[in-house]
């Protein structure tokens, strides 16, 4: 049956790979369904540029609230980039030709004693346009 009908399995495998990649996402990155199914659309044409020695498991441990040393001890690196009066850190970047990337940002603001402290983490899919 399978040797002579094979092609009948074709329109099973355009569902259950696109699905694996986004239960990939969903699970692995922690995207929700809108990122997730972006990150799915854009997968053969997407790029992104990590910082050096870049770990999605240590940016995870990033907390709001943590100073910059803290930031610095958890990445072990610095960011890629610096924005904003040093108030946006910047772990990756799209690759050139690329418009599609897994952004992750450290959003900072300074305290009353002028510390940096994070404010807020960007980890989404970016797609152009948004």
């Amino acid at each position: 049956m399978f040797k002579k009908n094979w092609y009948l399995f074709t329109p099973l495998l355009l569902v259950a790979i696109p699905a694996a990649i986004y239960a990939y996402y969903v699970s692995s990155m922690g995207y929700g369904s809108t990122d997730a199914a972006n990150a799915t659309k854009y997968f053969l044409v997407s790029g992104t540029r990590y910082a050096m020695d870049y770990d999605e498991l240590n940016f995870n441990r990033l907390k709001p609230g943590m100073d910059g040393r803290q930031v610095f001890l958890t990445m072990g690196k610095q960011p890629s980039e610096r924005h904003d009066n040093d108030t946006r850190w910047v772990y990756s970047l799209a690759k050139p030709g690329s418009q599609a990337y897994h952004e992750r940002v450290v959003v900072m603001e300074r305290d009353k004693q002028n510390t940096l402290r994070v404010k807020e983490l960007v980890k989404r899919f970016h797609v152009p346009g948004e």
